[in-house]
């Protein structure tokens, strides 16, 4: 994402809002895949719930 977004090497520095804008994204994408399979690894009883 970084490479298509963003093509100039060395721009994402933690001092920019893009860097920040785009950690906040990638949280974003991050939780809503990961809740469907823990949701149905509880449910199946192979995870417990927290």
């Amino acid at each position: 994402m970084a490479f298509v977004l963003v093509p100039e090497p060395h721009s994402l520095r933690p001092d920019t809002a893009a860097y920040w804008f785009l950690m906040q994204i990638g949280m974003v994408i991050g939780f809503a895949t990961a809740w469907p399979a823990n949701a149905w690894l509880i449910r199946r009883g192979t995870k417990e719930a927290m």
